[in-house]
């Protein structure tokens, strides 16, 4: 098992919504969370194209707070904090293990909310670190998105532990000119996956920046018709 070595604290997290349509690839960033001393406020991003779009395939306000047209919202982390296990339970260790955090690290709830994504069955919602003011050495845990979309040349039982993985960016991509794909093993020619919208600005930049990406399998599971493949990524210089 590896573990982050590096914990980069963020100063803002991603909020990303999915429409429910398990047909529907159209994940957007809705709104972020903005780190205000051991709290944390939600802004909702009303002006972008992807709000917009998100807003017109059914997009509602996050569960317990007013209506998003109105205003934003100050003080929001502990409502975030129970898409996470709570720190007194006897099982917390193991759920740091799971996200590969060391149980003795010193990390922020912020950061660990970002680290952890938030995941919740049949939940809409992910909570993203965008990295974005990371610099190397460090490393992060990727889910492989929209794997389920090419399992068929990637059979999940052929998708290995510790199995080698590369970067490759598609700017011919008819879904996002920004995209980066997974390819698994890393002298594979069929895409496994992408990275996910909220981290391809840095993906693109550590790319293009002649930064190392070293990146291996390092755990799978989830349900029988949605499998979810998980990356151990090392950013080098």
């Amino acid at each position: 098992m590896k573990y982050i070595e590096h914990i980069i604290e963020p100063e803002k997290l991603l909020l990303s919504w999915q429409p429910s349509d398990p047909s529907d690839r159209g994940r957007a960033i809705v709104a972020e969370l903005h780190r205000n001393g051991d709290d944390a406020d939600l802004v909702y991003l009303r002006e972008t194209s992807e709000f917009i779009r998100a807003k017109n395939k059914g997009f509602e306000e996050y569960p317990g707070l007013p209506d998003i047209d109105n205003k934003n919202y100050s003080s929001v982390l502990s409502v975030f904090m129970r898409r996470l296990p709570p720190h007194h339970r006897k099982d917390f260790d193991k759920f740091l293990e799971a996200i590969r955090i060391r149980p003795q690290t010193g990390i922020s709830d912020f950061a660990l909310l970002g680290y952890a994504g938030g995941r919740l069955p049949g939940d809409d919602f992910t909570i993203i670190h965008p990295f974005d003011r990371a610099e190397p050495p460090f490393e992060l845990l990727l889910l492989v998105t929209g794997y389920r979309y090419y399992q068929q040349k990637n059979p999940y039982d052929k998708i290995q532990v510790g199995m080698s993985a590369r970067f490759e960016i598609e700017p011919e991509n008819q879904y996002d000119p920004n995209a980066v794909r997974i390819l698994i093993p890393e002298d594979s020619t069929d895409t496994a996956g992408y990275v996910c919208r909220g981290l391809l600005p840095q993906f693109r930049k550590w790319m293009e920046s002649g930064f190392k990406l070293n990146a291996t399998v390092e755990r799978k599971n989830g349900a029988t018709d949605q499998p979810l493949i998980y990356l151990f990524v090392e950013v080098r210089a």
